[in-house]
């Protein structure tokens, strides 16, 4: 078996539902056999999602044509020792292609071999998996609501109770009281930002009541000493992690975080591969991982990932934002690690638009997320979204 076409298929749906930037890039490896695996990349919000396309190809083109699917490690060595940049420190262009493809040959492998990837890498089905309500403050629904008022908070935090949550996530800073896009958050925060802030976090435990975690997620938008007040400020409220308090590549400032936080501390979306988390386990910075498997490395990496920190003896959450893949990916991933912790479902895997792409509507049921069990990933785009997508690709010369 030999791979004899790279395809990339871009859907943007920036826009709909009351999403912002949403572009989803994905991988589309074929085999000659007629075996064809799905990939994506973990970058469907903000700017950087087009770069990512012609990424997949170029890497496609030099490195993946021609060779063997079942081949991944020897394929990931080769992109990550040979293009360069990537072992140069890459960055999420080059990491997230990597990870569209390696997902890609591993969604090939479980097709052919009639297993799910969790299998293939030597784990049981597990029993459901707890996830959380992720990122309230955007809405819990089919279309964005950003939310301002505190009672607003209360409001969609006792919608994700009654729907069978017993954690969620929200980010108290990222949007100002009129429930636009906050700007300036990198020094303290002000008497009335923290008042705002308090308010905010009181309504959602209000209405969660006492039996559901609380993340609270701040996206690196806070300088250390902003995220020692905020931590300061809603530690009696039961929080079970602050989540990416700092500047995601300053490991000083997370250790110094992790000194003095009174809440443990995850962070790693935007790490790549085990050489990017690494400093951070040593230091004793990070008391969960977020690896996201579209940008980390892939499947092969991500694992990696997770074995290096459970070595440190240290959780881990994939991140999770992006299409319907991008769960299928996870669930696979977080099945088959001894240290999974809970599973990210994001506001955004509500929408309509985001539903909408794949024959499978993966949700959650009382807060737990059944793994599938069909070979590879088990997806399949519907063909009415896919004629609406952007296609480019590569093939063996005959």
């Amino acid at each position: 078996m030999k791979v004899t076409k790279i395809e990339v298929l871009e859907a943007d749906l920036s826009g709909r539902d009351g999403t912002a930037s949403w572009r989803h890039v994905m991988a589309r490896v074929h085999t000659d056999e007629g075996v064809s695996g799905l990939g994506e990349v973990g970058m469907s919000y903000g700017t950087g999602a087009p770069a990512a396309a012609p990424m997949i190809l170029t890497l496609g083109e030099r490195f993946i044509l021609g060779a063997d699917p079942f081949h991944t490690e020897t394929v990931w060595e080769h992109m990550l020792r040979r293009t360069f940049w990537a072992e140069g420190g890459g960055g999420p262009v080059i990491f997230g292609a990597m990870s569209a493809i390696d997902t890609a040959l591993w969604d090939i492998k479980g097709q052919v071999l009639g297993q799910p990837i969790h299998r293939l890498l030597g784990c049981a089905t597990p029993p459901p998996l707890r996830c959380y309500a992720s990122q309230l403050q955007l809405g819990w629904g089919q279309e964005a609501a950003w939310l301002s008022a505190p009672a607003q908070y209360r409001e969609v935090a006792i919608q994700a109770r009654e729907e069978g949550f017993d954690c969620i996530k929200v980010d108290p800073v990222m949007l100002d009281a009129q429930g636009k896009r906050a700007v300036d958050l990198r020094g303290i925060f002000t008497p009335a930002q923290r008042k705002l802030i308090r308010q905010r976090m009181e309504a959602t435990r209000d209405g969660l009541g006492p039996d559901v975690d609380i993340i609270v997620e701040l996206h690196s938008l806070t300088s250390t000493a902003g995220a020692l007040q905020i931590a300061e400020l809603v530690q009696d409220l039961g929080i079970l992690f602050l989540e990416e308090p700092t500047h995601n590549n300053n490991a000083h400032a997370q250790l110094k975080m992790a000194r003095k936080s009174p809440i443990p501390l995850a962070t790693g979306e935007r790490l790549y591969t085990r050489w990017g988390f690494l400093p951070y386990l040593e230091a004793g910075a990070i008391d969960m991982i977020q690896p996201d498997v579209g940008l980390v490395g892939g499947i092969s990496e991500a694992w990696k990932v997770a074995q290096l920190a459970h070595a440190y003896d240290v959780g881990v959450q994939a991140h999770v934002c992006g299409s319907p893949l991008a769960t299928a990916v996870a669930l696979q991933f977080e099945a088959a690690i001894p240290n999974f912790e809970i599973h990210e479902h994001h506001a955004y895997a509500l929408r309509r638009c985001n539903r909408e792409l794949f024959e499978q509507d993966l949700q959650p049921k009382d807060g737990h997320f059944v793994v599938p069990t069909a070979p590879g990933l088990g997806m399949t785009l519907r063909p009415e979204a896919e004629r609406q997508m952007i296609k480019t690709s590569v093939s063996l010369s005959k």
